[in-house]
């Protein structure tokens, strides 16, 4: 507990900027005008903004014209730069696919990352692994497929994708304190070729690890 207080205390010193541009940002976003598909929104996080100085730059200027895909992108960047912020690269989350077509493959998983790259997947104690949709002789495996899962930066890769798609409709919460993705949801139309990317992540602490 003492070592996470700590890790944190020292990223808020670090992030300040970036957290008001952040908030900045969020208004922006829902102060878009409408416009066609995709519909976004782009959710604060668990602790409010900083206090925005009158003398600090905007972070998009009040007189331009931002569509909503051009919002969006800026908002990934924004909160990708506080994620960068961080002062290790050895943590874990907890985290939970809510798209796939067996149970096992939406359940919670601890996500453990070593300088950056996933060392290990493990499934949380309150994992439902199966529904009784399965088929008969379907056997859950006794791990999950590590492939299937993406550390935090591997995480703002998809979502950077999956938006340079052509989704039909967006919705991204973010941490306020890490800027890592929580809450994220980008469906696509009936018969899209795409897949919808769906997902909650929480509960990131450092890990012990090796040095970066």
């Amino acid at each position: 507990m003492h070592e996470n207080r700590m890790f944190e205390t020292h990223h808020m010193k670090r992030n300040t900027t970036l957290a008001v541009l952040v908030g900045a940002l969020v208004i922006v976003i829902a102060a878009c005008s409408t416009g066609p598909e995709p519909t976004a929104t782009v959710a604060p996080t668990r602790t409010p903004a900083p206090t925005i100085s009158p003398d600090l730059p905007a972070a998009i200027p009040a007189d331009s014209e931002v569509d909503r895909e051009t919002a969006m992108k800026l908002g990934i960047d924004l909160h990708r730069q506080l994620w960068a912020t961080r002062p290790t690269s050895n943590y874990k989350f907890g985290f939970q696919w809510t798209v796939g077509e067996f149970a096992y493959q939406r359940a919670n998983v601890e996500v453990r990352v070593l300088k950056g790259d996933i060392s290990e997947v493990l499934w949380a104690d309150n994992a439902v692994k199966t529904d009784g949709t399965e088929p008969d002789g379907f056997v859950v495996p006794d791990e999950p497929d590590i492939n299937d899962y993406y550390s935090i930066d591997g995480l703002f890769k998809v979502i950077s994708a999956a938006i340079d798609s052509g989704p039909g409709r967006v919705s991204l919460g973010f941490d306020s304190v890490f800027g890592f993705p929580t809450n994220v949801s980008i469906e696509f139309a009936p018969g899209s070729e795409q897949k919808d990317v769906a997902f909650f992540a929480a509960q990131l602490v450092p890990i012990a690890g090796p040095p970066e």
